[in-house]
């Protein structure tokens, strides 16, 4: 049975993928599943400037909702973004193995 999953988002913003990555997270909340949000390789950039008003209100309500947001530390560094140049509240930057671990504990996982 699926008690949490981990939703991961690897594609930037003007992707389809970024903003259905974004909607199933908050879906998969709303149902009642305890759901971690992944930010990895580029879908970064995108947490760099304003998000259009629909998908940063779909990410501010998964937030409120005790959603955990997360992003892999190495991926930062690898695109010269400083955590402090992200926008979005209570990121946890995890490194290789913390990004396992939330994996393992995951019960599905869905990439977009």
């Amino acid at each position: 049975m699926v008690n949490n999953l981990c939703v991961i988002i690897r594609q930037p913003l003007g992707s389809e993928r970024f903003t259905l990555g974004l909607r199933t997270a908050l879906a998969a909340q709303a149902g009642g599943f305890e759901t971690d949000l992944v930010f990895l390789g580029d879908s970064l950039f995108s947490l760099t400037g304003a998000l259009p008003a629909y998908l940063a209100q779909t990410l501010a309500a998964f937030q409120e909702n005790e959603g955990r947001v997360h992003c892999l530390r190495e991926d930062l560094a690898a695109r010269g973004i400083v955590e402090g140049q992200l926008l979005i509240k209570n990121l946890d930057a995890v490194d290789r193995d913390g990004m396992s671990s939330l994996l393992e504990d995951s019960d599905s996982i869905n990439v977009f």
